[in-house]
């Protein structure tokens, strides 16, 4: 038994070292996976940044992927990114058209402060 404890305490140390996202891992794209780790960073050398309210959230729109950055000390609407990672320019109808039609909200990061506001 203790030699299956001595096993078992590595295994999930290793596994709770692993970045946990709400999404599947392969269902992140690269590049947002580099800026969450500069956002976490960031958190974990200035704590009182004011990143750990914020949370990244994916949305599709035409059949496409849209990650939106939210950040509750923000005044201004998020950046829409695409797959790829460019920010998204809209004309005004689009970005109204867009709003109104996107759908199927995942959150992919959410900071540590985002549920104390949120309450989940």
């Amino acid at each position: 038994m203790k030699k299956f404890l001595l096993f078992l305490l590595p295994a999930m140390l290793l596994i709770s070292c692993e970045r946990q996202y709400l999404l599947p891992s392969d269902e992140v794209p690269g590049w947002l996976k580099t800026r969450i780790a500069e956002i976490e960073e960031q958190i974990s050398s200035n704590p009182r940044s004011g990143l750990d309210v914020g949370a990244w959230i994916r949305y599709e729109y035409n059949d496409q992927y849209y990650f939106e950055w939210h950040n509750l000390l923000s005044s201004s609407f998020p950046p829409i990114y695409d797959t790829a990672g460019d920010v998204m320019t809209f004309s005004w109808d689009s970005t109204e058209e867009y709003q109104k039609d996107k759908c199927c909200k995942k959150y992919i990061w959410k900071g540590s402060a985002w549920n104390d506001v949120y309450g989940w």
